[in-house]
């Protein structure tokens, strides 16, 4: 019997689902020439940044910090390479994330509240850039299943390690997630609570299946996060504890619909 469907299951993965999270500097080792999985799931691929340190060198930028980010270079920036000085002789050094914070994706700084740095202060900065490699000269990328490979003929050679940026979209299930999602909640309803198919129109049931089949989804998340190359369980364990909440909304509409349990007879005399 059908209590629930994939347009119900969709309305709730657009208005309620998480749809991305900024990754930075994940490490993919290139071997081989054929496609690597980074992510088990989709990417935006306009975010996408493919990078590498070519040089050990570092650069240098005189700034004049301001109430919002200000930008440090045109390229994003190595973890751990920026030292911030009250001029270029140093003579004094400020603090990372007490002082400011860096935003190493693309390359600004932003003074903290709290911190020895104020707004209009001039500091001078030092840091070391990544380069980038450009999407089809150098690889090739299919977003919709987070895989990529290196172009033979660009400048990513065969065991050259790089550092991915991208966003993760959670939300991109396709139909065979959904309707197998649909299809194992409805199965279970009926078996547990209306076997006879006497409530199938009801449309307390109809909400108890949508939810039944959101946590058999929030699963398949779940699971997609931990087998991918990210090496993180922070998003899984995020995605079973929403496959948590929907499991327990949809038993508790489902108790509506069991019979009263029986309690222990009292004691017969013989």
């Amino acid at each position: 019997m059908s209590y629930t469907n994939v347009e119900l299951i969709r309305h709730h993965l657009v208005s309620a689902f998480p749809t991305a999270e900024q990754v930075v500097n994940q490490a993919l080792y290139f071997k081989g020439d054929d496609y690597l999985p980074f992510f088990n799931g989709a990417i935006d691929g306009s975010v996408l940044k493919v990078k590498t340190l070519k040089s050990n060198s570092l650069s240098r930028s005189s700034i004049t910090l301001g109430s919002s980010p200000v930008s440090v270079a045109a390229s994003p920036i190595a973890p751990g390479s920026v030292v911030v000085a009250s001029d270029s002789s140093m003579g004094t050094l400020y603090v990372e994330n007490t002082d400011y914070a860096i935003d190493y994706s693309v390359g600004t700084i932003a003074v903290k509240s709290g911190g020895s740095l104020s707004v209009g202060q001039a500091v001078t900065v030092w840091y070391q850039t990544f380069a980038t490699y450009t999407d089809g000269a150098d690889y090739q990328v299919r977003v919709d299943s987070g895989e990529i490979k290196r172009v033979v003929s660009g400048e990513i050679i065969d065991g050259e390690t790089v550092f991915l940026d991208y966003s993760p979209i959670y939300d991109s299930f396709n139909d065979d997630v959904l309707n197998n999602a649909v299809a194992e909640a409805n199965s279970l309803v009926e078996q547990e609570v209306d076997p006879d198919g006497q409530f199938g129109a009801d449309r307390t049931l109809q909400a108890a299946a949508t939810q039944r089949a959101l946590a058999i989804v929030c699963r398949t998340a779940a699971a997609r996060e931990l087998s991918s190359r990210r090496g993180e369980d922070r998003t899984a364990l995020a995605w079973m504890k929403l496959s948590d909440q929907y499991a327990a909304g949809s038993e508790q509409l489902l108790n509506r619909f069991r019979p009263p349990a029986q309690g222990p007879s009292a004691p017969v005399h013989s």
